[in-house]
């Protein structure tokens, strides 16, 4: 996979197996949102340890019907795991891969007999712990480091007994020669499982966090793909806006792109035949776009009997209701009972809070409620070409937006945001930001190095911001630093850095009490406030990724620094 965040992570997979192959272990966990492609690299990471002399690896797939299948599911991964070497004829029963495996890990067969054994008398508890065992006793059986590879891994809830992930935990401490890399969707849920029931493994967890493609990475994934296309800038910045880079999304698109015509020779992507590839895929009810969404809409026939509320609370975030009241008001519910629809709602995974805030954290998916799904419900007759023109209008007043924003000052965006604030509280990449509600906002200077700043000024006090779209050195923090010194009664500094910054610069605006916001934070609030998401123009030298960023070790390590700010 030739993308930037991808090969990082690849490369601290296999920083992972030197580590465990030296009698050093640090397991592994992947977060990320459904479709960035963490299934991808687990599959790439098995295929690239499958023929190593000293590995074992073991591939469950944890979404499954129930807690049965899953552990059928995992006695297979850990049966076919001495197989693999062996043959590509593997069997395909359980009965069979008993037979074949036989011979080879009698101690690990036993074991699962015994599970099975269990299983069939109803001790639950005990057959979990059990199942949990197996990777243990083919790794000591085999001689082999055993790397166990547990795709959505929040899914082991399904299994039965009492709480499955405490004896997870129980057991990674046992397991020193089996490395455990495990996946999830379930962003908050998989951090809450780190946090709370795998607490056992102080300093032993590293999580990565993988994003959708930024602007560079889709740019080299547009090149790579789609070789005899030519994407002006814009079209670029317009489907990076659209699509915020998932990986499933831009698949979808270019798929439909490349179907129009076969190309020998390099040409322009036409505005009009982009345009109508997404009419195709959001509109035309066997887009696989619009098929993806209603499923997700569907999901919320589930979180109750009487669906309407659910989904009327989703149209109404799609609308830029993001707060209590107003969601309340939208959906013509009482406050308590608008409380319940959208705990019930974040529960589920179609919402997330964010401080005081709620939010429906895929764009295009907003974009769809609001302009296909809904419009076509109020459709009184069976004629729908004007809603397709509709569409098409609309997302061409998206793209010349996406024009012209690039060509207005970044103050004067970052001005219209601080305008919108309204002494709230948000929480991006689990830290709270304070949102402060000013009277008024004012451009002060601007210094060398493409940077200014802005004073705000409200019942909270001063606050001061630095804006830089390029890479900061401990020179230009001096600087910023020093100019901070002229005002007094400064309540809060805020640097906000687009282009990133080294680490000495960081820690020199740390000790002068900065908050620092990158472009990935910036555009989490413009996205929270339905402000346009600023796309820096590559050609201005963003720093996606400097030197070694090596993870801090806590209780659960740190997220990866993003490797390209979004």
């Amino acid at each position: 996979m030739p993308f930037l965040t991808r090969e990082a992570i690849q490369m601290r997979f296999k920083k992972r197996i030197d580590d465990i192959e030296n009698g050093y272990r640090q397991n592994v966990g992947i977060t990320g949102p459904s479709g960035v492609g963490k299934t991808r690299l687990l599959c790439e990471f098995f295929q690239s340890i499958s023929r190593s002399p000293k590995l074992l690896p073991v591939y469950v797939k944890a979404e499954t019907i129930d807690g049965r299948q899953l552990t059928q599911q995992w006695i297979g991964a850990v049966l076919s795991a001495v197989l693999l070497d062996r043959t590509l004829n593997i069997p395909k029963t359980l009965n069979g891969l008993l037979r074949e495996a036989e011979m080879i890990i009698p101690q690990t067969v036993a074991a699962v007999k015994h599970l099975q054994k269990l299983i069939r008398q109803e001790k639950n508890s005990l057959a979990v712990k059990e199942l949990l065992m197996l990777s243990g006793t083919l790794a000591r059986e085999t001689g082999k480091k055993v790397v166990l590879m547990i795709d959505e891994f929040q899914a082991l809830e399904k299994l039965p007994g009492t709480d499955p992930f405490v004896l997870l935990g129980k057991q990674m401490m046992l397991d020193k020669d089996v490395l455990y890399v495990v996946t999830s969707s379930a962003i908050d849920r998989a951090r809450e499982i780190f946090r709370d029931k795998l607490s056992l493994l102080f300093g032993n967890f590293e999580v990565l966090a993988l994003a959708p493609f930024g602007f560079m990475e889709m740019d080299q994934y547009l090149a790579t793909r789609m070789p005899t296309h030519r994407w002006p800038l814009e079209l670029k910045r317009f489907l990076f806006h659209m699509t915020d880079g998932e990986p499933n999304y831009l698949d979808f698109l270019v798929h439909r792109l490349e179907s129009h015509e076969v190309r020998e020779f390099p040409q322009a992507v036409c505005t009009a035949e982009l345009l109508d590839v997404f009419c195709q895929e959001l509109f035309d009810r066997r887009g696989r776009l619009a098929l993806l969404f209603e499923r997700q809409l569907e999901q919320c026939a589930h979180l109750a009997k009487n669906s309407g509320p659910y989904v009327r609370a989703i149209l109404a975030l799609s609308h830029g209701r993001h707060k209590l009241i107003p969601i309340a008001a939208f959906i013509e519910e009482t406050v308590a009972e608008t409380k319940k629809i959208l705990k019930r709602l974040v529960q589920s995974g179609l919402v997330v809070k964010s401080g005081s805030f709620f939010q429906v954290p895929d764009f295009l998916f907003r974009f769809w409620l609001r302009e296909v799904y809904l419009k076509r419900q109020g459709l009184f007759v069976p004629e729908e070409r004007i809603l397709r023109k509709h569409l098409f209008d609309e997302m061409n007043r998206i793209l010349d937006l996406c024009t012209r924003i690039t060509e207005e000052d970044l103050g004067n965006r970052v001005e219209a945001l601080l305008k919108e604030f309204r002494n709230d509280t948000v929480e991006v990449d689990q830290r709270r930001i304070q949102c402060p509600q000013f009277s008024e906002t004012v451009v002060l200077r601007h210094l060398p190095h493409s940077m200014f700043s802005i004073l705000g000024r409200g019942p909270r006090g001063r606050w001061l911001f630095y804006l830089s779209s390029e890479w900061i050195t401990e020179s230009e923090i001096e600087m910023v630093v020093a100019d901070a010194q002229h005002l007094r009664k400064i309540q809060r500094k805020v640097l906000i850095s687009l282009g990133g910054m080294d680490q000495n610069a960081k820690l020199i605006a740390q000790e002068a009490k900065m908050q620092l916001w990158d472009l990935r934070d910036l555009n989490c609030l413009l996205d929270l406030y339905d402000l346009p998401k600023i796309i820096l123009d590559p050609r201005k030298g963003i720093h996606e990724f400097q030197g070694n960023h090596e993870p801090l070790v806590g209780s659960v390590a740190q997220d990866v620094p993003a490797l390209e700010s979004r």
